[in-house]
């Protein structure tokens, strides 16, 4: 299991449809699925907001050979809203969870959209700091160790080769400048 976060600028219309709409490709016959929250309500809560970052959201991403029961996947929703919103009454914050198996490898995947704003006062909320992984680091271990869930920092799971998606003039500018600089 992982735990990954997102930024979020602007109205919430687009990250909401993208995350519910079971028309996309690749979701046929497995629809998204709500599991907590009002995706119509945290939208709302987005939209009304005039700051630069107005939502957070990101994804806890099981490895196919994980299958986490849905009592897991529960526990695992509570836990991280006990880390990313503690000292907060439930009523203060508002998530929507959204559950994604439509995967090719059968892979779950667990979504959160969060507004970033604390619901008494409006003020501004941020689950995802600079430096969020010291935090939820311990929360992704102890799980994982616990059920035995693939680790993303296990060796055994580490590619050889690194994907690149920078086009290639970047990066034939990049490897001029390394070699210019090694040959001086």
């Amino acid at each position: 299991m992982l735990i990954k976060f997102f930024g979020g600028k602007g109205g919430g219309g687009a990250i909401a449809n993208y995350l519910v709409d079971p028309e996309r490709a690749g979701r046929e016959g497995n629809p998204p699925e709500v599991l907590r929250g009002d995706i119509q309500q945290t939208r709302e809560l987005i939209d009304s907001q005039d700051r630069k970052w107005t939502f957070t959201t990101g994804v806890i991403s099981f490895a196919p050979t994980d299958a986490p029961s849905a009592a897991d996947q529960a526990k695992v929703m509570d836990d991280f809203e006990r880390l990313a919103f503690a000292g907060l009454e439930r009523d203060q914050y508002d998530i929507t969870w959204v559950r994604h198996s439509h995967t090719g490898e059968g892979r779950v995947e667990l979504h959160f959209l969060v507004p970033r704003m604390e619901l008494s006062t409006g003020k501004a909320l941020n689950i995802a700091p600079p430096g969020w992984e010291k935090s939820y680091a311990p929360l992704r271990d102890a799980w994982n160790y616990e059920k035995g869930w693939a680790r993303p920092d296990d060796p055994d799971r580490a590619r050889s080769q690194q994907f690149s998606f920078e086009n290639a003039d970047r990066q034939d500018a990049w490897r001029s400048q390394v070699i210019s600089k090694t040959a001086s």
